[in-house]
């Protein structure tokens, strides 16, 4: 709802209105001052100077009075503007704004575009170094992981991990779900990581060649490929 008038109308509306009553107050109070000077209804010309005189001065509204009056009148507009949505308060806060106050607007909202694009930016950059930055990491986690993967010539680490999967058996038969050897390759794993040239299965395979085929699966998979004993020897 746009109000129909602003807080400078509405203060002199009210104040007018105020000034108003205390002259009509003051006329009706007239006859009665007259009674009281003459009693007989009647003045001579000095006493009705006086009088208008006196009558005048009370038409001065009180400080306090005037005070709570522009109180009142901006409480009253602040109001009705909270009543308006955001493109109606601005279209009556700014219609009687000069050309310079518009053009400056325009150039602060103009800024206010471009700021906003700025930290757009700049947040999407920050993200983009930070996944950069957690990829890093992960990589070099993996580099570690491939780092301490011991070679076919001293695979102390595979056999402490063939222990545990197998009790350091290296030509333990296949068993059910198709896992076999030290190292309890799953046939699928075996094959897609070159086993079959060295057997069909693990347990065909010598040490030496279930480590080499091992190596590769922790370069693909990392530990996780052994979950139960990577995590019990603390490998990952």
């Amino acid at each position: 709802m746009t109000p129909t008038t602003t807080p400078r109308s509405v203060r002199r509306t009210i104040r007018t209105g105020a000034i108003g009553a205390v002259a009509l107050t003051a006329a009706v109070a007239l006859p009665a001052f007259a009674i009281d000077r003459g009693g007989d209804g009647t003045m001579d010309a000095a006493t009705a100077a006086e009088a208008v005189e006196s009558t005048t001065t009370t038409t001065t509204i009180d400080p306090a009075l005037a005070a709570w009056l522009d109180a009142k009148a901006v409480d009253e507009s602040l109001a009705a503007l909270a009543t308006l949505t955001p493109d109606q308060r601005f279209a009556l806060l700014s219609k009687d704004w000069t050309p310079e106050q518009a053009a400056a607007f325009e150039q602060m909202a103009a800024q206010a575009a471009e700021l906003e694009s700025f930290y757009a930016f700049v947040s999407w950059t920050t993200g983009q170094a930070q996944a950069q930055a957690e990829a890093a990491q992960a990589s070099a986690r993996v580099s570690t992981s491939r780092a301490t993967a011991p070679r076919a010539s001293g695979g102390s680490v595979w056999d402490t991990l063939a222990q545990c999967e197998t009790g350091g058996n290296w030509s333990h038969p296949t068993v059910s779900g198709g896992f076999s050897g030290g190292l309890m390759f799953h046939s699928a794993t075996w094959n897609a990581n070159g086993g079959r040239a060295f057997a069909a299965t693990a347990s065909g395979a010598t040490r030496e060649q279930q480590i080499i085929v091992a190596e590769r699966v922790l370069a693909n998979s990392g530990w996780g490929a052994w979950p139960g004993c990577s995590r019990k020897l603390g490998l990952r």
